[in-house]
């Protein structure tokens, strides 16, 4: 099981989101009029932020999520508009929607992402209309179906719950899948899902107090909006194939070096033909681990995929000294560390050591630090690419400065 930062702080973020949802509740009676009124309508406020930057972004699930939230709290609130009595919310309405969003929320959780935009897109959205059309007519409808919805599963002191067992089921089914999966498969937005149905089940249970209510459909809709940042970022500054810095996150790292740094550009040795010989895929896998050994370099080194094959690694505040002995280190590492892939059948009946075979690259490194005749980093980088060129000549797998 790998645990990434991101996914800690996802889960951190999601808690105290939540411990400041409690804060706010403990101290409404000190709150003025005003101020409550803002709390009561935040949740719209931000249900409609969160759904024109999932629009600019193209972020269909966290579209659908705060779209079906924003269309839940609307019915909860404003039932009596939509001619729904008050037998009928508390016995059928209430009780089908504290079904249906965890359900739509975990169905929402196994589609791919295919944007707003596309057939897909639109299609998801009408199914999820038509859904809560459905609801309503079975709401504004003469015929209840409490039985239904209030089954008991089991016989548990729960008279004073107002969620029921089916809806307590579902919702606790949810709850665990997601914490499971976001920590057994490192899945950040599985950890974002465990804050907003934490954050649903609580606002569902607070639905009579309608400030609590409110504050706690705003936690989950803060927690989704917070999820589109973090996904932006994570497109305009990280690498997706290999997920470490992007050439964009190495351009603003140069502008915040100081007077006394050494670039290093990484190349991988022979990669094109490598890539030709062995297929696109192998290679990309084989980019994803040479990235791998490269945000493990040491001495204060911070690794950046440059484009293709290269890389960049900026040691700030050090000398040329200083970082030689990490990078033989570093290029050392690399070429110990086999990549394993499976063999096809073919190439299976023709090796004699099974379906499985080890490949190995290496890399080469040149390594330039400012000084009088290198003042810049736009230097400093071009000098790293020369003393690169020089190790590639030298017969490749070294370092040259």
């Amino acid at each position: 099981m790998k645990i990434t930062f991101k996914t800690v702080f996802s889960s951190i973020i999601s808690i105290f989101i939540l411990l400041g949802c409690y804060y706010l509740i403990k101290n409404i009676p000190s709150f003025t009029p005003p101020v409550i009124l803002v709390i009561e309508y935040s949740s719209y406020v931000i249900f409609g932020l969160g759904i024109a930057l999932s629009i600019r972004f193209n972020q269909g699930r966290v579209f659908l999520i705060t779209l079906l939230l924003i269309l839940s709290q609307l019915f909860l609130n404003y039932y009596l508009e939509l001619s729904i009595n008050n037998s009928t919310y508390s016995q059928d309405l209430y009780s089908l929607m504290c079904l249906l969003i965890p359900l739509n929320i975990f169905t929402i959780s196994h589609l791919k992402e295919r944007g707003l935009f596309s057939l897909w897109g639109k299609i998801r959205i009408t199914l999820l209309l038509i859904e809560l059309f459905v609801i309503y007519k079975i709401a504004v409808s003469n015929n209840s179906i409490q039985k239904v919805l209030n089954y008991q599963l089991i016989n548990l002191p729960l008279e004073r719950t107002i969620i029921n067992q089916t809806a307590l089921a579902i919702f606790l089914f949810t709850l665990i899948y997601f914490i499971i999966k976001a920590y057994v498969k490192n899945s950040v937005f599985e950890v974002r899902l465990v804050g907003v149905i934490i954050s649903i089940f609580t606002a569902l249970y607070f639905i009579n107090d309608k400030i609590s209510f409110s504050i706690f459909l705003s936690a989950s809709g803060l927690i989704l909006i917070i999820s589109i940042i973090e996904d932006s970022y994570s497109m305009a500054y990280l690498d997706e194939l290999t997920g470490i810095p992007s050439r964009r996150a190495l351009r603003e790292n140069l502008m915040k070096l100081g007077n006394k740094y050494v670039i290093a550009m990484i190349d991988i040795d022979f990669f094109k033909k490598f890539n030709d010989k062995h297929g696109h895929d192998v290679g990309d896998d084989v980019l994803k681990l040479v990235a791998s050994n490269l945000v493990k370099v040491t001495g204060g080194g911070k690794a950046f995929r440059y484009g293709g094959e290269e890389f960049t690694i900026l040691f700030p505040g050090k000398s040329m000294n200083d970082v030689l002995p990490h990078l033989e280190k570093l290029r050392e590492q690399v070429s110990k560390s086999g990549y394993t892939r499976k063999l096809s059948k073919a190439q299976n009946s023709k090796s004699k050591r099974g379906n499985l075979s080890q490949l190995f690259v290496t890399i080469s490194i040149g390594v330039c630090e400012k000084n009088s005749t290198y003042k810049n980093s736009s230097d400093v980088t071009k000098g790293a690419d020369k003393a690169l060129y020089r190790a590639k000549k030298k017969g490749r797998n070294c370092v040259s400065k």
